[in-house]
């Protein structure tokens, strides 16, 4: 049985949701371009020779990782049910392409769950790939466009992005995923790297059409840029490290310029399941409806009220304080970690009103406790001492957990 990593987990990185008013939440839109069966390794080189020029570009200047796992079936059907649900199969239900078994009704696409916080949000998709709009249902999008190819779901997303009503594109490029089956999925294929760069090309083409939007300036947008899965031979659905890790990008309004790594947590599918505590640290595929929906609903009212409804898996990763798990939002601006890159030697303040006990864990990115210890707060404000140093550098996560709320913090050691 799954564990859910969190109920929407917001995640590292991730835009905070307090003082947006909610009259103001038709400006924040999302491009979301998913670029079908392209390897983490493929792409990087692509970028690295200058045949991928766009989508560096969206690596140079946003948030993004070439360490996102999968942790379920590596087939397209439940791989973009896993990422546009933001839960795992257990629950939408679809392990094959044919998506039989689907329990959208229960687990839909995110824009559904937008339009139950923002009702007149206008979503779209578009893509060739037929059984994504013939068989998804309660998806939540307004139109539906099943273009013959994928030159035309750029045309077609060109349009649509000229559409002033416009909040959710989402674009389907599948032919990277087409030459892998054909030719096989490796950087030493040319037809498969040429596919890539190709992808590329289109990605060049609906993000000019966002940036020439007559009111882009004063549109709040985050463009969102990911694969389902990798490959190995002229195949996927498997365990492999070819299949299983992928990447994603995001770029756009307030949007750090960050890179996120992560070991590999295990799969559902195969061998030892993962380990909450290490998928709660690491970027994997149904992070992305949960990122999505971050951005698109600023005011956290209506994801409050329906938290233990939505039953989401993942978390986001947009937040700019580094947050990475939070399970109430008591301690969400409360708590804070200074200074944040640190030698090791920081700060952590509790500025609430309560009188407290906080327990206060420090593990590594493998979930293993370094630290531990505890806080007491005794009025508006308590300061504590941390000690790390002795540790080698690079990422640990800091949870306080009182007696009615937990949050965690990603800590950055240099």
């Amino acid at each position: 049985m799954f564990k859910k990593s969190l109920i929407l987990g917001f995640g590292a990185m991730v835009l905070g949701f307090t003082g947006f008013a909610q009259d103001a939440d038709d400006e924040y839109k999302l491009l979301f371009i998913g670029i079908d069966g392209v390897r983490s390794d493929a792409l990087q080189q692509q970028m690295n020779n200058g045949n991928a020029p766009n989508l560096k570009e969206m690596f140079d200047t946003g948030l993004f990782t070439f360490d996102s796992w999968h942790l379920g079936v590596t087939s397209s059907g439940p791989s973009w049910s896993d990422m546009l649900t933001g839960v795992w199969e257990n629950k939408h239900g679809v392990t094959s392409n044919n998506y039989t078994g689907s329990d959208y009704g229960t687990y839909p696409y995110f824009p559904t769950r937008v339009k139950e916080c923002r009702p007149n949000a206008k979503a779209v998709q578009v893509t060739s790939w037929q059984p994504m709009s013939t068989n998804v249902y309660n998806d939540g999008w307004d139109n539906k466009i099943v273009p013959p190819t994928d030159d035309a779901c750029a045309q077609v997303a060109v349009a649509q992005l000229q559409d002033v009503e416009l909040d959710i594109l989402f674009v389907h490029i599948d032919d990277v995923d087409a030459a892998g089956h054909g030719n096989g999925f490796n950087p030493s294929v040319p037809a498969y790297m040429n596919a890539i760069s190709y992808a590329d090309g289109l990605v060049g083409q609906i993000i000019n059409a966002l940036e020439s939007r007559p009111n882009y300036a004063n549109e709040k947008w985050v463009i969102l840029a990911t694969t389902d899965h990798g490959g190995t031979g002229t195949g996927h659905g498997g365990n492999s490290d070819d299949e299983r890790h992928i990447w994603w990008v995001a770029t756009g309004y307030n949007v750090p310029q960050t890179e996120i790594t992560g070991v590999d947590p295990g799969s559902y599918q195969f061998g030892t399941p993962p380990t909450d505590a290490v998928v709660a640290q690491v970027p994997v595929l149904t992070d992305i409806a949960v990122t999505a929906l971050d951005h698109c609903l600023p005011d956290n009212t209506c994801i409050e009220n329906n938290q233990a409804a939505w039953d989401l898996d993942g978390k986001s990763w947009l937040e700019e304080d580094n947050n990475v798990y939070v399970e109430s939002y008591t301690l969400q601006n409360e708590f804070g970690i200074y200074p944040n890159p640190n030698g090791g030697v920081f700060d952590i303040v509790v500025d609430i009103e309560t009188d407290e006990t906080f327990t206060v864990v420090i593990t590594d990115i493998t979930g293993t406790v370094v630290f531990q210890s505890t806080l007491d707060n005794h009025g508006t404000y308590s300061k504590k001492k941390m000690d790390i140093s002795q540790y080698a550098s690079g990422a640990y996560m800091l949870t306080l957990t009182g007696q009615n709320s937990a949050v965690t913090k990603k800590i950055v050691k240099n």
